[in-house]
């Protein structure tokens, strides 16, 4: 694997001179060059392998550009992208920028209202799809009566355009549109954990702005293989675990079939796959199948989406030799923070999300907007260094320009830095639970609770109390389907001897599973409104 060295401070510039920028701004990210032999390896769900190499995917990408150029598609358009976890869902983007048109990737799970509010929001005058995702598409037919079907592997339904039989009429590809570097490229619609969903305008720039990820972080190089389940209707699987290390000649690993510990494990020692990335929730479902599916061939392991416990990193440590490394960012800012496999960087701290990645200024504000210098806990903030990973909110510029203070975008989160620079998630802002007048972090009792051995999946809210106003409820899921009775005594002594006593969950509610987004985070609003009867248990420390 490649070893990043950061002798000199990151360069916005030079990453763009690098990336083909040219002196005027001129920059489309439709026309990035694919350098790797195999730049993706296709994981059917029949179980073969399939190998593209970086030519064949661009020669894709084109014939796609050349398709949609016939059916009308212009610069400034957008075009929306339902497609399974293919070659397909990358080349798609690239014609859709190729054209100076706005690519709207959609997680090929969305259905009905989901797929409506996005659409609906944006107004595509196309969409890309292929046969199994095509149906969810009716969904918006009554909204988007004139919208434009392409279909990338079959003739579709009646007024679908088929990509083989249109290129075959039109074969003829316009030139590349003259976007400049921070020209809007796609809308990438957010999960809505926290409300309606919001589209962030991304730039042509992405791929730069995800690069101190790629070589400081990931640590991968030409030549490395990349492992990762993330569809690209996301920004993770799309960018930052997709075409971001794809540019820099490392193979991406697509898994089209249903996750499956043994699936995920036969693929990764076939190929061989020896980095994976993934989100929390699936390393933990991993650790739950066993050791005995885990191959050799898996050396590296990184994560993001939502924090990653210590008993999960415990968990591979001991049974695998490897450390699993976090990471954080959003669809707004693209990665700020990591545990860095670069010289110098801190040591893992299991539960840490790392220190602040080269190019991005990281910190930490109070409630009033002043720095918290040194060691603290408050709102995480990033200052705008003009290659954020997004550049606004799709019609809702009030609410971009409110994210932004002093030069500080705030983010919504809550972290904490220790005496070594690196931050520890606390909690979504609006998350925080306040009882008996302790401020208590949901996420550490998370990871306390995830000690136990019978817990596979947990999270936290407060629910209301008529003593002490609001108490910590547990919501969780078990390994065994008859907890013992003494179930909430147990994670009350875990919380209470590794958190504080003051954080000790007073109520339990167990579930099948969580409520969680389309991309694996949790809905803590529905835990709040719900506060199941069945299932519950409750209880005080003795």
């Amino acid at each position: 694997m490649s070893e990043p060295v950061l002798s000199t401070p990151w360069s916005w510039d030079e990453e763009a001179r690098r990336a083909g920028v040219s002196r005027q701004g001129v920059f489309n990210a439709g026309t990035m060059a694919l350098p790797a032999a195999r730049s993706v390896i296709w994981c059917r769900a029949d179980g073969r392998n399939q190998a593209y190499s970086g030519v064949q995917l661009q020669q894709r990408a084109q014939e796609i550009a050349a398709a949609l150029a016939a059916l009308g598609v212009r610069r400034g358009d957008r075009v929306a992208g339902l497609l399974g976890r293919r070659p397909a869902s990358f080349a798609a983007a690239l014609a859709t920028w190729y054209l100076g048109a706005l690519y709207v990737p959609l997680f090929s799970g969305l259905q009905g209202q989901g797929l409506t509010a996005r659409l609906g929001d944006c107004g595509p005058a196309a969409a890309i799809t292929d046969a199994v995702s095509r149906p969810g598409l009716e969904a918006v037919s009554g909204v988007l009566p004139d919208l434009k079907i392409l279909l990338v592997d079959g003739p579709g339904d009646a007024g679908d355009a088929d990509l083989a039989s249109v290129v075959a009429r039109h074969p003829a590809l316009p030139p590349p549109a003259e976007t400049g570097l921070h020209d809007t490229s796609t809308i990438m619609y957010t999960s809505g954990t926290s409300g309606r969903p919001k589209g962030c305008q991304i730039p042509h720039h992405a791929v730069l702005t995800l690069q101190p990820y790629v070589r400081c972080f990931l640590a991968l190089g030409r030549d490395d293989i990349l492992f990762s389940g993330a569809d690209a209707g996301w920004s993770f699987g799309l960018f930052t675990t997709g075409l971001a290390p794809m540019t820099a000649g490392v193979t991406r690993v697509i898994y089209e079939g249903p996750f499956g510990a043994e699936g995920w494990w036969r693929s990764v020692r076939e190929i061989p796959a020896p980095h994976v990335a993934a989100a929390p929730t699936a390393f933990r479902q991993l650790a739950a199948a066993g050791r005995d599916f885990i191959p050799a061939q898996f050396t590296n392991g990184s994560s993001a989406g939502e924090p990653l416990d210590a008993a999960t990193i415990g968990w591979f440590t001991e049974h695998t030799g490897v450390t699993l490394r976090d990471s954080y960012g959003l669809s707004e800012l693209g990665m700020v923070t990591g545990n860095l496999r670069v010289p110098g960087a801190p040591p893992v701290a299991p539960g840490s999300m790392g220190s602040a990645l080269p190019g991005f200024d990281v910190g930490l504000h109070d409630p009033h907007g002043n720095p918290i210098t040194g060691e603290g806990t408050g709102h995480l903030v990033v200052r705008d260094n003009g290659f954020l990973l997004s550049a606004g909110y799709w019609g809702r510029s009030q609410e971009w320009a409110a994210r932004f203070r002093n030069g500080w975008f705030v983010t919504e989160d809550i972290a904490r830095r220790d005496e070594h620079g690196r931050f520890w998630y606390v909690s979504r802002a609006d998350d925080v639970i306040v009882s008996s007048g302790y401020n208590i972090s949901p996420a550490e009792v998370e990871t306390a609770l995830l000690t136990h051995p019978i817990v596979t999946d947990a999270a936290c809210v407060g629910e209301p109390d008529m003593v002490r106003g609001t108490v910590v409820a547990a919501h969780v899921v078990l390994a065994k389907a008859a907890p013992p009775p003494d179930l909430l005594s147990q994670l009350r002594e875990r919380v209470g001897t590794g958190v504080g006593w003051y954080a000790a969950p007073r109520r339990l509610h167990v579930h099948e599973r969580l409520p969680r987004t389309e991309s694996g985070k949790v809905q803590r609003h529905l835990l709040r409104a719900s506060r199941p009867d069945s299932g519950s248990m409750s209880g005080h420390r003795a």
